[in-house]
């Protein structure tokens, strides 16, 4: 067997554990791992480590890996949102590495706000096209200021499981392999909630049925509340005037920021 086999065994069991694609790949003097949001560098390297102990993708040892995560545009608006507006622009270029911070500490970032928050990062991040340092100088603009969106809702530090390998006696333990002892059911890593989220009816939660949890009672709500999501409310909005960034974005850009 080959290291670029490891290699490949690495990459199949990192991915399932971290539900995420990760690639392992020989970028000289060593083998890379990268993956892009997911789980934090720290958790997978973590739990690589335990796992090499029990010659998990040998002949390629997890001592001769390095991991490398990358942050999407939308990570790096969250954190941003996260922080608040700068107070001056000298101040945004000044926050650059708290926000730097902030992604290489935060795991599966898009899970970790609420639905305004992960929205209000998706129109930053369009407008900004993604640029760390353009967005700390959109919010600095901001009038009112963006206040910190609160507190990063908590996460596992891996959510997936390894289900596509199977090893001997003496082989990991079902810790190391994921969170639960077989593949999980559909929707069995979300609470489930008891009353609509439109109009606070009780739900039928019943599990069994399967599926995706469902959120409202009736496809009348559900219509209602996708209508809801797209109808600006003076709350939702007011911190976005950023009239004076979006002017002088091209033609092309100022539509899609509206």
């Amino acid at each position: 067997m080959k290291r670029s086999d490891g290699a490949k065994a690495w990459s199949r069991v990192l991915s399932e554990l971290a539900q995420v694609r990760v690639s392992v790949e020989w970028e000289r003097p060593t083998w890379r791992v990268s993956w892009q949001d997911g789980p934090t560098r720290e958790a997978l390297m973590d739990r690589a480590a335990a796992l090499g102990g029990y010659r998990v993708g040998a002949p390629l040892p997890s001592e001769d890996l390095r991991f490398a995560r990358r942050d999407s545009g939308m990570a790096v608006a969250l954190a941003w949102l996260a922080r608040g507006s700068p107070e001056s622009p000298a101040a945004a270029r000044a926050a650059t590495p708290e926000v730097e911070a902030f992604c290489a500490d935060t795991g599966y970032p898009q899970t970790r706000f609420d639905a305004g928050t992960v929205a209000a990062a998706e129109l930053l991040r369009r407008v900004s096209r993604g640029d760390i340092a353009e967005m700390g100088l959109l919010l600095a603009q901001a009038v009112p200021a963006v206040p910190p969106s609160g507190g990063v809702l908590p996460g596992p530090e891996l959510i997936g499981r390894v289900v596509s390998s199977r090893w001997p006696v003496g082989g990991p333990p079902e810790e190391l392999l994921g969170s639960s002892g077989g593949r999980p059911a559909p929707g069995s890593g979300t609470v489930r909630p008891k009353a609509c989220q439109r109009c606070g009816k009780p739900l039928n939660t019943d599990a069994s049925r399967g599926g995706r949890p469902a959120k409202y009672c009736s496809g009348a709500c559900r219509t209602a509340a996708h209508r809801g999501l797209h109808r600006a409310s003076p709350e939702t909005l007011q911190w976005v005037d950023l009239t004076p960034a979006v002017a002088a974005l091209p033609a092309e850009m100022r539509f899609a920021a509206h």
